[in-house]
């Protein structure tokens, strides 16, 4: 389902295609689950990397287990880094928070892929942001 509905969108490009795949509960949230788990798998395939980024003293399972296979858990930076990691698109992430200054920060991930997706972050949420 989840390539069923990638060809879908591709093949319309259309922003109202998106939107309405988004809003459909039932078809976001299993195109959700599926990439809650590929980030899952991705993380315990090189646990040894990313074990170093777990706070207390959790291992890469436990903590996929409690904060990346649930849903409604929030998304924060490892979960960005590995889901990148395991299909090779490029995502900028600008950082909307109480920081000095006016300007907003971005990050690319992985760093050397030309982001095709850009999101915002507001702490504990991600937002699709659209190029005009």
């Amino acid at each position: 389902m989840f390539m069923e509905v990638v060809s879908d969108l591709e093949g319309s490009g259309s922003i109202d295609r998106v939107e309405a795949v988004c809003n459909d509960a039932g078809t976001s949230d299993y195109l959700v689950v599926y990439l809650r788990l590929l980030i899952s798998a991705h993380l315990q395939k090189n646990a040894e990397f990313f074990s170093f980024f777990i706070e207390g003293g959790r291992t890469v399972e436990e903590f996929c287990k409690q904060e990346v296979e649930p849903m409604y858990r929030e998304c924060d930076h490892l979960h960005i880094v590995a889901l990148t990691a395991a299909v090779g698109v490029g995502v900028r992430v600008m950082y909307l928070d109480r920081g000095e200054g006016d300007t907003l920060v971005s990050h690319d991930f992985p760093e050397d892929k030309e982001p095709i997706i850009h999101l915002l972050y507001r702490p504990g949420h991600y937002d699709i942001l659209y190029k005009a």
